[in-house]
């Protein structure tokens, strides 16, 4: 445990700090508000005059887009944990498991959360005079354009938390891979006016980061790991983690 704590706490407080630096950010006069509004401009009205360029954009903002997203996660996930040597596998399918618990977590608790919280933000569709309204370009498809609870972005919120703990189980290479494939499934909402793009820098990103700081870097993170490797063994073995010892070490 002494161990953990000590390899553990400077990218606890690392990312808790980014978290808190990019919350309070929004504090300073006038610049989210341009920042928004340049970007939903440059987004948006790019596309006006372009219709295979909405119809393209509509078609990523679809229900089934969505879906083939969360198919690339999983996808991307279990080549890692497969990737693995023969007697990395189980642990890797453990972390897994784990993130799957905590993706759960995060996504009931900023959902219900917010929610409680009643923080309405309109998004910018209504509130920007002839927006481009890829609902009335394909109304034949299920488009999310408009939005009175835009902030934050739990759609990005979901992507970003996979990003993150990619980033620690899996090392800066394949995190990478993951940001940026992050960014092409996040863009869509923020072309179609959904969002804001401080609903996902202000509200997602230190949402998501918060989160993976509490589930990998704290105590909890060893605890749940030897539990489920035990599960997966089909019995309890207390150092399991230290026997294998795959990983074992935050990657940041």
């Amino acid at each position: 445990m002494r161990n953990f704590v000590k390899s553990c706490w400077r990218p606890f407080v690392w990312l808790n700090l980014t978290a808190l630096l990019l919350a309070a950010s929004w504090l300073i006069p006038g610049l989210w508000s341009t920042i928004d509004t340049w970007a939903f401009k440059a987004l948006n009205e790019g596309t006006r005059d372009n219709i295979l360029l909405q119809i393209f954009w509509a078609l990523a903002n679809n229900k089934l887009t969505d879906l083939f997203g969360a198919v690339f996660i999983i996808v991307f996930t279990l080549l890692y944990v497969f990737d693995a040597p023969k007697e990395g596998r189980r642990e890797r399918l453990a972390q897994f498991i784990y993130y799957l618990i905590w993706f759960e977590i995060g996504i009931f608790s900023v959902k219900q959360g917010f929610m409680l919280l009643n923080i309405l933000r309109d998004s910018p569709t209504l509130l920007t005079a002839e927006p481009v309204l890829l609902s009335k370009v394909a109304p034949w498809l299920k488009i999310k354009d408009s939005s009175h609870w835009s902030f934050p972005s739990d759609h990005a919120f979901i992507i970003l938390e996979w990003v993150g703990f990619i980033f620690c189980y899996a090392g800066v290479r394949l995190g990478i891979v993951a940001a940026i494939t992050s960014s092409i499934f996040i863009l869509p909402r923020l072309v179609a006016g959904a969002h804001w793009l401080s609903d996902v820098m202000l509200g997602s990103l230190p949402l998501a980061l918060i989160f993976v700081s509490v589930a990998r870097f704290t105590p909890i993170y060893q605890f749940a790991l030897n539990h489920i490797l035990g599960l997966l063994s089909c019995r309890r073995t207390p150092n399991m983690t230290n026997s294998t010892n795959y990983h074992a070490e935050p990657k940041l």
